[in-house]
C-alpha cells in the first residue's frame, strides 16, 4: 500500500506528492479526512499517513488520525501542520509526529525515510 497524503491546500498537496513520487514513493493524495477515508475504507493498512490538521470544512486531520489508529493501531502518522495550536489539551499519541509548516521538503522526506523506505511503497520494486 503506498503512502497518503492528505492536505487541503492543492499547491501544496500537488508539490509534495509530486516530491514524494520523485524520491520513489507511490501516494495516494486526498483533500479531506472524508475522501481519504473512502480510499481507505477498501484497501489494506497504508504504509504512512501524512496530514494537514486544518483541513478546512469535513474532519480535522486528527479526527482522522484518531480514526486511522482505531482501525490500524501500529500506523505511523505524520501532522504536517501550521496549526500546533489544535494540538493543545490532546497532545501527540504514540506513532504520531509533528513536522511543523512551513517545513523544507527535505525535512518531510528525511521523516519519511526514518517510517518507510521508498522501496517500501514504490510499485515494481
Amino acid at each position: 500500500m503506498p503512502l497518503v497524503f492528505v492536505e487541503d491546500d492543492t499547491v501544496i498537496r500537488d508539490t509534495v506528492v509530486e516530491y514524494l513520487r520523485e524520491h520513489g514513493y507511490e501516494v495516494v493524495k486526498a483533500a479531506t479526512a472524508e475522501d481519504a477515508m473512502r480510499l481507505l475504507v477498501v484497501v489494506s493498512a497504508p504504509q504512512l499517513v501524512v496530514t494537514n490538521i486544518d483541513l478546512g470544512a469535513g474532519r480535522s486531520g486528527i479526527e482522522f488520525a484518531d480514526w486511522l489508529h482505531e482501525r490500524w493501531p501500529e500506523l505511523n502518522v505524520i501532522f504536517a501542520s501550521g496549526r500546533l495550536d489544535r494540538l493543545k489539551g490532546r497532545g501527540l499519541k504514540p506513532r504520531e509526529t509533528l513536522l511543523a509548516k512551513p517545513f523544507r521538503l527535505r525535512k518531510l522526506i528525511e521523516l519519511v525515510r526514518s517510517f518507510v523506505p521508498p522501496s517500501a511503497t514504490a510499485s515494481g520494486s
